[in-house]
């Protein structure tokens, strides 16, 4: 490899780990609206804090990204796969050009030249410099090198070594500013004594909690009435609940999968059966295999207990006898006998490894002579197998690899043993080594075919398409609301599936890949809109949008079944409460309150603050804190949790014994989980307070 090349290689994926280790995030807001776009507007793929993001930059970005793909992995064309994890990532970069590094500049962190040079030339220069010019023989780094290249770039009269390395070194300083940034604000970051102490005493306490709960689910959610009030109520004093926090939209949908028809399975059987007089004269197997099946030839020899159907018969035919077509899964075969062997079901072998060492399997070939002269010369076989041979598990043991089965050893190792004579030393070649090996005996033979088989998978045929497209055209025409759709899809024994989470720059949802149209469709649909018909890979769809979620807080509309259920509960909540408070009066214990309620009385021995599941009731971790905010054998009032309503008392609380080395460790552990979430969640709070208008739906 060339130093240009590595330099072009280390520029592109340097880039990319940047982006990674700056934004592991990958925002992707969508589009509000894409109707009454003005020209300008149609050449914006961004607008990020008032400031616009041509198309024509982010595919500039892309074409480089791209190249260096191309480059690393000496393609000269990109899947699509590839091509949308790299429009993901130079958005990632845009991101960090417009939200990041403003922030930088702001506060005044930066590379100066010196430092640069210091990375470049200097004692310890950057990792990926010395990467980029190791010396692939001596794997040593050479600075000379280095001074050499940045002498000689300017002979390029292309100019694209220099620009490469403009591009390679503001990488590792965008890297080394990044690493500042996030340096400071770890080294910001304390955690005081008394924090520490804090920490350690409350997470050490428990407290044994007694208590008795009413659940919501033993009340149905039909018997409860909310009225409009009630839910504009609970909407309001629970709006942060329902903020939506990017632009999503939800779809029911039927699949039409297409599947070959009898007649496709007739036809492919037919084409088979013409095939077998030639596959019966042929005189090479493997080619005439590998030139008309969609499986590889392969020489396994088949048994009589393999489940093939036609042993029996194949096994009592001449070789060259072709039977089939024959069915298995999607498939259809026709097979040859292309060989009769008697082999044993199972040997015994012993073997002495020799390993290849620089690829110089001649050398280790030598050795292995050396050693099946020396046991035929009368030196006993496991003493060398203990001593030389490079296989630690049979080694020791002289070399016994005991019995085993066809199948169950490497191919060349497994020829050698079950076609070989009892007694014979042979020397083998696997991908392990080479191999010295003895078979010490074998079991009774039984006969094995060798059986060639063409196989061609059944695929549907233009016709099928056509009537499954058919379906699917007659079912989006005549169901083109909410209610037909629903209709039809439950009285034709349908199956109807929903995405919920669809984002407008997705090209795949519910594992369909390669859905682009029906996302653009999706963002372009009226609620309750019913779909014409996509071809998605093997199958038709048709779908209907069910909802729409826009970035920010939901309006009721969109969350009243949440709200319902929730308000329903607040219900039951202020039921079990008023039916509480009233027993409670002249009720000094959970006991006694448990017996006039008809309760069972529950306990939660050695409750732990920062645990907040309470016995079976799932997570309560309001009600776990206020336990823990209460006094001790001092009964709670009735208080709504989330899976019931609960009166409690703590009948003893055990403290942490206090540390004896001024909680240092435990300041340090609580410092290390805080700045171990520094690089995430700094650029997720940027990215919250930056305003990002995304447009790449409208490009891509």
């Amino acid at each position: 490899m060339t130093l240009l090349t590595k330099i072009r290689n280390r520029s592109g994926l340097l880039v990319t780990i940047i982006a990674v280790a700056l934004l592991i995030f990958i925002l992707e807001s969508a589009l509000e609206s894409r109707k009454g776009l003005s020209a300008s507007d149609r050449s914006k793929i961004a607008i990020i804090n008032d400031k616009d993001v041509s198309i024509e930059e982010f595919q500039s970005k892309l074409d480089m990204a791209e190249n260096n793909q191309k480059a690393q992995s000496q393609k000269s064309t990109l899947d699509e796969n590839t091509r949308e994890n790299l429009r993901a990532q130079v958005w990632n970069q845009l991101l960090v050009d417009y939200v990041v590094k403003p922030r930088y500049e702001k506060i005044g962190i930066a590379v100066s030249e010196d430092e640069l040079f210091d990375m470049v030339q200097g004692k310890d220069p950057h990792p990926q410099i010395k990467q980029a010019f190791t010396d692939q023989k001596t794997n040593e780094f050479s600075p000379v090198n280095v001074i050499n290249f940045l002498k000689n770039m300017d002979k390029d009269e292309t100019g694209e070594t220099k620009n490469r390395w403009i591009v390679f070194e503001q990488a590792i300083k965008d890297e080394r500013v990044s690493q500042k940034y996030t340096a400071m604000i770890k080294k910001g970051l304390y955690v005081t004594k008394a924090e520490a102490q804090r920490n350690f005493l409350g997470t050490g306490r428990t407290a044994n909690i007694v208590y008795v709960a009413k659940k919501y689910s033993d009340i149905p959610d039909s018997t409860i009435t909310v009225s409009e009030d009630d839910l504009k109520k609970y909407y309001n004093e629970n709006k942060s609940r329902y903020k939506q926090r990017e632009t999503v939209r939800g779809i029911d949908y039927i699949e039409f999968n297409v599947v070959p028809s009898n007649d496709d399975r007739r036809y492919l059987a037919e084409n088979l059966d013409k095939l077998k007089a030639e596959f019966a004269v042929a005189e090479v197997d493997s080619d005439f295999v590998n030139q008309n099946a969609d499986t590889r030839y392969t020489d396994k020899l088949i048994g009589a207990n393999a489940g093939f159907v036609y042993f029996d018969s194949l096994s009592r035919s001449p070789l060259g006898t072709v039977v089939g077509p024959y069915p298995e899964g999607n498939s259809f075969k026709i097979a040859k006998l292309s060989g009769i062997k008697m082999l044993p079901d199972s040997v015994k072998a012993r073997h002495i490894l020799i390993s290849i060492v620089n690829g110089d399997s001649k050398k280790a070939k030598e050795r292995a002579d050396s050693l099946k002269t020396a046991i035929k010369g009368g030196k006993k076989f496991e003493d060398l197998a203990k001593v030389f041979s490079k296989d630690p598990g049979s080694g020791a043991k002289g070399g016994d690899l005991g019995w085993f089965k066809e199948g169950m050893m490497v191919k060349p190792f497994n020829d050698a043993c079950f076609e070989g004579k009892k007694g014979d030393l042979q020397i083998v070649e696997s991908q392990f080594g080479i191999h010295l090996i003895e078979v010490m005996d074998k079991s009774k033979e039984s006969r094995r075919l060798l059986i060639s088989v063409v196989d061609r998978a059944s695929t549907p045929s233009s016709a099928t398409y056509q009537f499954y497209y058919g379906k699917a055209s007659e079912f989006a025409g005549k169901n083109n609301s909410k209610e037909l759709f629903e209709k039809a899809s439950k009285e034709q024994g349908l199956n109807k599936r929903s995405a919920e989470y669809i984002r407008e720059i997705d090209r795949n949802f519910n594992g369909i890949e390669n859905a682009r149209d029906v996302v653009r469709w999706v963002y372009g649909a009226k609620k309750e809109e019913v779909s014409p018909v996509f071809q998605v890979g093997e199958r038709y769809l048709v779908a209907m949008l069910t909802k729409i979620k826009e970035k920010g807080i939901l309006p009721l509309e969109e969350v009243k079944e949440q709200v319902e259920l929730e308000a329903k509960k607040q219900k039951k909540a202020e039921k079990y409460i008023a039916d509480f408070e009233s027993k409670m009066k002249g009720v000094s214990t959970v006991e006694q309150l448990a017996q006039k309620m008809n309760l069972q009385v529950e306990t939660a021995p050695n409750q732990s603050f920062i645990n907040g599941v309470l016995g079976s009731y799932g997570r309560e971790a309001e009600i776990v804190g206020a336990a823990f905010g209460s006094k001790a054998k001092t009964m709670s009032k009735a208080s709504k949790g989330d899976n019931a309503v609960f009166v409690y008392y703590v009948t003893e609380f055990t403290e942490a014994t206090p540390s004896t080395d001024n909680y240092k460790a435990n300041a340090d552990n609580i410092g290390n989980s805080v700045r171990q979430r520094v690089d995430y969640e700094v650029f997720e709070a940027l990215k919250d307070k930056a305003d990002i208008e995304d447009r790449r739906a409208i490009f891509f």
